[in-house]
Parts: C-alpha cells; sequence; structure tokens
C-alpha cells in the first residue's frame, strides 16, 4: 500500500482514540487529545503531498482522504457537543456541509467532471483546525486552575465564539461549493428524469 494511502488509513484510524482521551477529561488526557489532533492534521498536510510528488495518486486516495478529513474533523466536533462547548445546531453546520461536498464530489464523478479545489475550502480547513486549536489549548488551561470561577464561565463563551465563527465560515464555503457546482448535480437529476 502507498504511504499517502497509509497516511489517511492512520488519520481514520486515530480519530475514535480521540474521542477515548477526551472522555477522560484530565489534564494529561487533553494533552494526549491535542497530540492525536496535531498528527491527524500533519498527516492531513502530507498524504496529498507525498501523493503529488511522487506520483502515488490513486483512486482510493481521491475517495477516502476527503472522508478521512470529515471523519476526523466532526469526531473533534461531536467531542465538543458532549461536552457542552456548542449547541447541536452549529454541530449540524460541520456535518451538512461535508455531506453537501460529498454528494457534489459523487455527482461530478457520474459526469465525469473533476472538481478544483476552491479557496473557500480551504480557508474553511484552516479556520477550523485553528478553532479545534484554540479550544483544546483553553480546555486543557482550566485542568492547569489557572482559572478563577469567574473566568471559567468566560471561558466558556469564548469556546462557543471561536466553534460559533468556525462553523460561520464552514457554512459560507457550503454555500461556494453549492453555487460553484449546482450545475453539475442539477444536470444528474434532469438527465435520471429524462431517463
Amino acid at each position: 500500500m502507498k504511504a499517502p494511502n497509509i497516511l489517511t488509513l492512520i488519520r481514520i484510524g486515530l480519530s475514535p482514540l480521540f474521542i477515548v482521551f477526551f472522555m477522560i477529561n484530565n489534564f494529561w488526557s487533553l494533552l494526549v487529545c491535542i497530540g492525536l489532533f496535531t498528527i491527524l492534521e500533519i498527516t492531513d498536510l502530507l498524504d496529498g503531498r507525498i501523493a503529488r510528488k511522487y506520483g502515488q495518486i490513486t483512486d482510493f486516495g481521491k475517495l477516502m482522504d476527503p472522508y478521512a478529513d470529515s471523519i476526523a474533523r466532526f469526531t473533534i466536533f461531536l467531542s465538543f457537543l458532549s461536552a457542552d462547548l456548542a449547541p447541536l445546531w452549529v454541530i449540524a453546520i460541520f456535518f451538512y456541509r461535508d455531506v453537501l461536498v460529498s454528494v457534489i464530489r459523487v455527482f461530478s464523478i457520474k459526469e465525469g467532471v473533476v472538481i478544483a479545489a476552491r479557496k473557500s475550502g480551504k480557508t474553511k480547513a484552516w479556520v477550523q483546525a485553528l478553532g479545534i486549536s484554540l479550544v483544546l489549548i483553553l480546555l486543557l488551561l482550566q485542568k492547569t486552575n489557572v482559572y478563577t470561577d469567574p473566568l471559567t464561565v468566560f471561558h466558556v463563551q469564548l469556546t462557543a465564539i471561536i466553534i460559533f465563527l468556525a462553523a460561520l465560515v464552514t457554512l459560507w464555503s457550503a454555500v461556494d461549493y453549492w453555487n460553484g457546482n449546482k450545475a453539475i448535480v442539477l444536470d444528474a437529476m434532469r438527465m435520471k428524469k429524462v431517463s
């Protein structure tokens, strides 16, 4: 198996571990969560670069790399939801955006069209990564007893704001992907209706 595909599978395999350590919810487990998140981001960065540089682009990689990204990120956001760090409707934005992009990809494959990466998708990825990093660091700081009670309330509010801003950028990315590729989906729907 080629190295990029191994990195993709590593991302998928490590994602459930994040939930396990997040649920333990102490200083050391959160430190492990930060380490896991760092590995997830590094493998995401490396698999594509290695595949392009060494000509190791495969159908498996094209299909599974975006899903591995979604699984990893959504796993983390579900963990935040379980800790009441964000309301359900905000987390749903992350889920529905990835589903929408996946549907567009399926229709594009059917139509033989290659979807180019969009700036909004890259921006969304960076903002989500930054947001997750900040939230994890805030949670880790809280475990050091640096915060007094009033500041703990502030910490919860700040965390919610960070996740909400990431959700807004994610929503913008969903709208941008739809506007840029809706013709593919609509054409596929018309063809199926005629046949």
